[in-house]
């Protein structure tokens, strides 16, 4: 498996997921591009790329804002001449039963979780479409699948990318520019310690385990497109209830 000479471009790649994503990738040769608010935590971040050898850009910007997203594409492919890989990260997760979700919950949700992957796709798809190949990963989860009480400005917003990201496949693959969907269900984000022979280890995943496997999707050859894929703990997962 190697993105040897592939620039990628990760958004909300300042920490937890994002960052995990981005030393993936790193790891298998590709130069990525770390989109993420500016502030500590971004320059962090890139210096810890840097620090380990990989080729690494900080892009400061907001992905809810057009010529933020415009600005930091036009960037990477500055920096590196192309663009092979995006992953539509950058997101969040706040609840609360429907009648007691605010205006601006359901705002905040809807524009980080949706519409900041429709404005980084948006300005994207025209560098991969003229290399006529790519990679277009967005990271879902389980409100994306099912509905969920108290999520429902979550479920919402993640059925929406949902939607789009179907859609952009479609209308991609003439381009041969492969789209997919990764769901992780319960995992570890705030990255807390979980010892190997603790109970909790078969009930949550890692940030890493996730990028793994998005490292092997942009890895696949040229002619494989990999679509929706759920990825949960071994004593998880989807269950049907009622």
């Amino acid at each position: 498996m190697s993105l040897t000479d592939q620039v990628a471009l990760i958004t909300g790649a300042s920490h937890g997921l994002g960052l995990s994503i981005a030393r993936a990738l790193a790891a298998e040769g590709a130069a990525v591009a770390c989109v993420a608010r500016a502030g500590r935590a971004l320059d962090d971040a890139v210096a810890s790329l840097r620090a380990a050898g990989s080729r690494a850009l900080a892009l400061p910007a907001d992905v809810t804002k057009e010529p933020d997203v415009e600005q930091a594409v036009k960037r990477a492919v500055e920096e590196w001449g192309r663009l092979d890989i995006v992953v539509l990260n950058a997101g969040t997760w706040r609840g609360a039963p429907l009648h007691e979700t605010s205006e601006e919950m359901w705002d905040q949700l809807i524009d980080l979780n949706l519409k900041g992957a429709f404005l980084t796709l948006k300005h994207a798809i025209p560098r991969l479409v003229s290399r006529k190949r790519g990679t277009v990963i967005g990271i879902d989860s389980l409100g994306g699948r099912v509905g969920q009480a108290g999520s429902a400005a979550y479920a919402a917003s993640k059925w929406g990318l949902r939607g789009l990201l179907e859609s952009a496949a479609l209308e991609l693959k003439p381009s041969r520019v492969r789209v997919s969907l990764i769901g992780p269900n319960m995992m570890n984000s705030e990255g807390r310690r979980i010892d190997p022979g603790s109970p909790e280890r078969d009930k949550n995943l890692e940030s890493a385990d996730v990028a793994a496997l998005v490292a092997f999707i942009c890895a696949a050859p040229d002619y494989v497109s990999i679509g929706n894929v759920t990825i949960w703990p071994l004593t998880t997962g989807i269950r049907a209830t009622g």
